[in-house]
């Protein structure tokens, strides 16, 4: 298994986003997102969505996480040709192994 470095929850927001895309369009929605700089991974799921992605992003004192968050997936993401639907998933608290 591939050792992920996650970048420092302290100045990084980390976002999930669920996303539904046309029958057969996967893999390629799938390349195009990973071209979107915040996005840092996306994975083909089964189940009522088609594709997980990972947004990260800066904290800002200026421009929230919601904000930029916001403005990937309304501005970039569901613009793509083929992506019908999205919901995010804006952790409240996150925990993860040291």
């Amino acid at each position: 298994m591939e050792n992920v470095e996650l970048r420092d929850m302290r100045t990084v927001g980390r976002v999930f986003l669920l996303i539904n895309v046309a029958t057969g369009k996967e893999d390629v929605i799938a390349d195009k997102l990973l071209k979107v700089k915040e996005i840092r991974e996306v994975h083909i799921v089964p189940g009522d969505h088609d594709l997980l992605a990972v947004i990260e992003v800066e904290k800002g004192l200026i421009e929230t996480v919601p904000d930029k968050v916001g403005k990937i997936v309304k501005g970039k993401v569901r613009k793509m040709p083929g992506v019908s639907h999205t919901v995010t998933l804006i952790p409240l608290t996150s925990k993860v192994k040291s």
